[in-house]
């Protein structure tokens, strides 16, 4: 395989924080209930409409039954015929009207549920200006001045953030091999490196030794930090794919567990 340049340096590391929207997850703590009692009503009409619907089927049977019995023996009252189809249509109106209150009912617990999505729309949107006012806003992904593992093109490489616009998704990169490069790449096509926790036969993308390219690999050991630092960084050994020698013995390769990843999933990729 063909390798980049200059091997990757560690990134600075940046603190995270969160915070939560306590006064408004208060303000929809009832939406439950209330989705529910509508739910609830439109569940009682199902029944009776079932309990309908099998007093129509069984009343047109037995209208049709005595009105050819009627006609065959000449016998019985049209009166007592005309009672009951007009039982029947009173049954059907009914029927036909609580199809019309299920409607209205489902109507109303969507446009409630729909009311308060539109208010943490709003909520949030002012929580995000005050954060932003107050200069405590934090855009989700990664932070200018992180390394990650990005796809501009046709391979994933080692770049570091120089911005990001939570608008639009688009993160801007310096190249680390160039940094006179930069990219404009989506985030779909952008993956921190937090060190994943690895198993043994794993495949993972990692940088190859002394470049700033990801390639490849199964995990051949798990990762564990060096038994001559105990505060020194974790290695992950791995078998680059198509890395064998001439012999055909694959080695292994110890590589900074922050420069392993799990292969990204990539928009249209099949899963």
């Amino acid at each position: 395989m063909a390798y980049r340049g200059k091997s990757a340096t560690p990134p600075p590391q940046v603190p995270h924080d969160g915070s939560y929207l306590e006064e408004y997850v208060e303000t929809i703590s009832a939406m439950p209930n209330e989705i529910r009692r509508h739910f609830e009503l439109m569940r009682a009409l199902d029944k009776e409409a079932g309990s309908l619907k099998r007093e129509v089927d069984e009343m047109e049977k037995k209208i049709v039954s005595d009105t050819k019995r009627r006609k065959r023996d000449n016998s019985g009252s049209s009166q007592e015929v005309e009672t009951a189809r007009e039982t029947l249509a009173s049954k059907r109106q009914r029927a036909h009207q609580m199809a019309g209150e299920k409607v209205q009912i489902s109507e109303q617990a969507y446009n409630l549920a729909e009311n308060y999505i539109n208010k943490l729309d709003l909520e949030l949107g002012k929580f995000e200006e005050h954060l932003r006012t107050s200069g405590e806003f934090s855009a989700s992904g990664a932070s200018p001045g992180d390394q990650v593992a990005a796809k501009p093109d046709e391979e994933w490489i080692l770049a570091r953030v120089q911005e990001y616009d939570i608008n639009s998704g688009f993160y801007t990169l310096l190249d680390e091999d160039d940094q006179n490069k930069t990219y404009s790449v989506s985030e779909s096509f952008v993956v921190m490196l937090e060190g994943a926790r690895l198993t043994r036969g794993e495949e993972v993308y990692a940088i190859y030794p002394d470049t700033t390219s990801f390639y490849p690999a199964v995990v051949t050991s798990a990762p564990r930090r060096s038994a001559s630092a105990a505060n020194g960084p974790v290695f992950c050994t791995v078998q680059f794919h198509d890395d064998a020698d001439e012999t055909g013995n694959n080695p292994d390769r110890q590589i900074a567990l922050q420069y392993v990843i799990r292969p990204p999933e990539e928009p249209g990729q099949d899963t």
